[in-house]
């Protein structure tokens, strides 16, 4: 049997070419307007605040794996550790290929720290859930 289709592997490959990229990710308020649309990072409706820069932080923890026959991206969950802010959304973004953006998270509603660690828990990594696959 012969059946169309483009091989894991090449899948796996995509996205572990990108392995050596630094990716960052931006905090947003709910006056952002970011989307699938959105191609690089942008400070427009940018949280902003004690414990938070603009351009937000470094990912850490890359993991690039083959789930069944979905090859998918994750990260360790980031956290700001002494942050007073207020977040709607996130944009992931590749820094080194000139800030062109990966991915947006909507967390679904405002979420505030103060004085405290926000923490952006990202979704889990799995062909169904992972915010970045290709399948």
């Amino acid at each position: 049997m012969i059946r169309q289709a483009v091989a894991d592997v090449f899948k796996l490959d995509l996205l572990q070419r990108l392995a050596s990229d630094v990716f960052r990710m931006a905090l947003y308020t709910d006056a952002a307007n970011i989307d699938q649309s959105t191609t690089h990072y942008t400070t427009d409706g940018e949280v902003y605040g004690p414990g938070y820069m603009a351009g937000g932080i470094v990912l850490q923890g890359l993991t690039i794996v083959l789930d069944g026959s979905v090859a998918l991206m994750d990260w360790a969950d980031p956290v700001w550790p002494n942050a007073s802010i207020t977040a709607r959304g996130a944009l992931i973004y590749n820094f080194t290929q000139a800030n062109r953006a990966v991915g947006i998270i909507d967390l679904g509603k405002n979420y505030t720290s103060t004085n405290g660690a926000f923490l952006v828990v990202l979704p889990e990594p799995t062909a169904k859930t992972s915010l970045i696959r290709i399948s």
